[in-house]
């Protein structure tokens, strides 16, 4: 299997240079969602006002104020917070108290102004499941769980309330929004408009956060399957690939015709590398020895560090006879490599023992390790930088 040399980036925590938000120090994730959450007051507020101000017949005058009351403090709070969180960041790595209100505020505003309006299966719903798909990645997500059972039943009381005729449905709306021709009224258009303003950095940010989620997941699926210094498949994945191979091999109808060939390789005299030229010499060794078998590698077989300085090939579809002129090649490329390290010019070898599936003796994957590595230990006692076939 050929890996590729894809580097994931570390960004130091704090930064606010960071590719992601999540990067950040919980503190600066916090100004930032604080940030975003002022849009639904700002918003809300201003259509609010501008729909009061020239269609005012459409309003509950009764309750306008009060709903411009709450906008108002909920921008003007979270505003000041965000101005000594500001300062707060200098000193502390977080604020509690901070992200309560963030969540606990935003998830307020939308729920009354979604069912003053009717609009709490609609465009409520959606910058709340937006709000919580942001303040997860952001935010401590215990607290959205929280958040999570208090929105729900609230939500299904809402629409349960809907279809009792006597609670008043969209108290905020004295005339429906709608005109008799089925065209929503200019007001209702720049309401909703207000949400597309919302809903367009919140978006923005889902698609962020779910990027870095899939590169997470990238990180560690490679991290659990791939040895870091080589880039090799480690240990345990190698050995998961080969009995995943010994099995296909099982189920032809002919297993004599397409078999499983192993290599297992040791480096000579590693050992007096470290000890006279570094560990850091070692390792380049080590790099230098893995980029030959990768660059010799079929898009089929398998190559991996079996562990230290020894090495294991997985070769598909391939019998004993072409897997020793696979593993003198190799040696060959091996023993001509000249890796410098320090001014240094290092001379290695290896030394080569082959197994192929299916054999007497090899049913499963640690018998045909086993038996490449009797014909390896030959191949070092008789002298090594040789090719061993068992």
């Amino acid at each position: 299997m050929k890996m590729d040399n894809h580097q994931y980036k570390v960004i130091p925590r704090g930064s606010l240079l960071a590719s992601s938000p999540m990067d950040w120090q919980a503190i600066d994730r916090f100004i930032l969602l604080a940030a975003l959450v002022l849009l639904a007051p700002f918003a809300f507020g201003i259509t609010l006002f501008i729909a009061n101000t020239t269609i005012p017949e459409y309003l509950n005058q009764a309750l306008v104020p009060y709903l411009l009351a709450l906008y108002a403090v909920h921008f003007i709070g979270l505003s000041l917070m965000i101005v000594k969180a500001m300062r707060l960041r200098k000193a502390a790595d977080d604020w509690p108290i901070f992200e309560n209100v963030i969540i606990g505020s935003y998830l307020l505003v939308v729920l009354i102004s979604s069912y003053l309006s009717g609009t709490h299966f609609t465009e409520g719903l959606l910058l709340i499941f937006l709000g919580v798909n942001i303040t997860s990645t952001l935010a401590d997500v215990n607290k959205i769980k929280q958040c999570y059972w208090f929105v729900v039943p609230t939500l299904a009381i809402m629409g349960i309330a809907d279809f009792i005729p006597s609670i008043p449905y969209a108290l905020l709306l004295e005339k429906s929004p709608i005109a008799a021709d089925g065209r929503p009224m200019v007001g209702w258009l720049g309401l909703r408009a207000a949400v597309v303003i919302i809903l367009a950095p919140l978006i923005y940010l889902c698609i962020l956060a779910m990027k870095r989620w899939v590169e997470r997941e990238g990180l560690y699926q490679e991290m659990s399957t791939i040895d870091g210094l080589t880039r090799l498949s480690n240990r345990n994945s190698f050995i998961d690939r080969g009995q995943s191979e010994i099995e296909r091999v099982r189920r032809q109808n002919s297993p004599a015709g397409s078999p499983l060939s192993c290599i297992m390789i040791d480096l000579d005299h590693f050992k007096m590398i470290n000890d006279t030229w570094g560990h850091h010499a070692g390792d380049e060794v080590l790099i230098a020895a893995s980029k030959i078998m990768l660059d010799s590698a079929r898009t089929n077989d398998e190559v991996g560090r079996y562990g230290g300085e020894e090495f294991a090939v997985l070769l598909p579809n391939t019998g004993m006879l072409k897997a020793r002129l696979i593993a003198e090649r190799l040696r060959h490329k091996i023993a001509n490599a000249q890796v410098v390290v320090d001014g240094q010019t290092i001379e290695v070898t290896a030394s080569f023992g082959i197994a192929t599936f299916p054999s007497q003796g090899v049913e499963v994957i640690a018998d045909l390790l086993k038996t490449a590595d009797k014909a390896l230990y030959e191949a070092k006692e008789s002298g090594r930088n040789k090719v061993v076939t068992a």
